[in-house]
């Protein structure tokens, strides 16, 4: 298992460059870490199971695909998104592959269920990409006391940048 410390040079070498914006919006976070790297990820909704986990990531031949419990708050969508933005970025993989789960654009339940049970992470796994995405979650909630919101105007934002903005940010 990684220690804490590693896990945040990760997180710093990953996202570094990524120019994100405050408050941290999962939604931007995959968009341009996927631009970064030339793959798209895509935030799907989707009724899952009850007793299956809150979040699912299944790798396709075009794009990583992020599915969430269709049935909660934003936050606890972002939390579960970024969840498994972890895991990407830790290189864990899932097991097998998500067949025709994506063919249609959205699974059905069956599918779903049958996904979730090539999915499974051990502990040592789960518990990085939870403390993955409580480094991204925390460093983001420090900046934006720093700093408020990201300026909207170009300008404004690199001034924002220039007096010290985001310094909390990785």
């Amino acid at each position: 298992m990684r220690s804490e410390r590693i896990l945040r040079a990760l997180c710093r070498r990953e996202l570094a460059d990524l120019e994100l914006d405050l408050p941290l919006d999962a939604e931007q976070l995959c968009a341009r870490y996927g631009d970064k790297r030339g793959r798209a990820i895509k935030i799907l909704a989707h009724p899952l199971p009850a007793g299956t986990p809150n979040g699912v990531w299944l790798m396709a031949d075009d794009a990583d695909y992020f599915f969430y419990q269709a049935n909660t708050t934003k936050l606890h969508r972002d939390q579960i998104v970024i969840h498994e933005f972890g895991h990407l970025i830790a290189g864990h993989q899932i097991l097998g592959t998500p067949g025709s789960l994506l063919a249609a654009g959205a699974p059905d339940e069956g599918e779903t269920s049958e996904a979730l049970s090539r999915t499974c992470y051990s502990d040592e796994r789960e518990w990085e990409a939870e403390m993955l995405a409580t480094i991204i979650r925390e460093w983001a909630a420090k900046a934006t006391q720093g700093v408020g919101q990201s300026a909207k105007h170009d300008g404004l934002r690199g001034i924002q940048s220039i007096l010290g903005g985001h310094s909390g940010w990785l």
